[in-house]
Formats: structure tokens, C-alpha cells, sequence
């Protein structure tokens, strides 16, 4: 299987920061987007293998909206990363059958753990 992840996560620093750890931990970082519809387009042209999601991102729809979407035509898994913990917020996305939900901020290890669990 392709270890090509896709970032969705509109704050540059962060979204910085966790491709330079998948590059660490040895994955391909397919992209970097910050809203849905990229997100959406870069799934159906590019060949992932994981998609790592914010839930507050840019433009008309939320992460959970997209993961929505991107579930019409992909069974590609999705790991939320995201600062919201609260319970509507968590039983929305867990409508959407995610891998795994990390809350921000992360450790790093735990990133890496997941991942490798659903990747290898």
C-alpha cells in the first residue's frame, strides 16, 4: 500500500510541522491543502493513502462535511486531528467512521502510532 498522506489543515504552521514529522517518520506527504474542495480533488487525482483531517478548516464546508463527501467515492481512512473534543463535535465525525480522532495539541509518538497502525 501507498504511504502517500494528504494534510487538511488551514494553519500553515501546523500543517508545516506535521509534514515535516510524516517525512521523519519515513511517509510521503501527498499534499497540503486548507479546505474541502481541494481536499476532495486531490483524493479523487492523487492516490492516498490516509488523510490526516482538521475539522475547522477553510471555505463552504467543514472537515467532517468533506470526510462526508470524500466517502461517496473513497474508502480511503481519515484520522481527525483537531483542537474540537467537544461531544457533538465527536459524534458528528464519528458518523463519518474515521480510522482514529487526535486531539490538538498531539504527542508525537501517538501520531506515529496511529498511523503506523493503519498504514502498516
Amino acid at each position: 500500500m501507498s504511504s502517500r498522506i494528504l494534510i487538511v489543515e488551514d494553519e500553515v504552521v501546523v500543517a508545516m510541522y506535521i509534514e515535516t514529522l510524516l517525512v521523519t517518520f519515513g511517509y510521503e506527504v501527498a499534499g497540503i491543502v486548507t479546505n474541502g474542495k481541494d481536499a476532495i480533488d486531490a483524493v479523487k487525482n492523487n492516490g492516498i493513502a490516509l488523510i490526516l483531517m482538521d475539522i475547522n478548516i477553510e471555505g463552504d464546508i467543514d472537515g467532517i462535511e468533506t470526510v462526508k463527501r470524500i466517502k461517496e467515492f473513497s474508502d480511503v481512512p481519515v484520522i481527525y486531528v483537531s483542537a474540537y473534543i467537544d461531544k457533538e463535535t465527536i459524534d458528528r465525525a464519528a458518523e463519518t467512521k474515521p480510522a482514529s480522532y487526535l486531539s490538538k495539541p498531539f504527542k508525537n509518538k501517538d501520531l506515529k502510532d496511529i498511523i503506523d497502525s493503519i498504514l502498516r
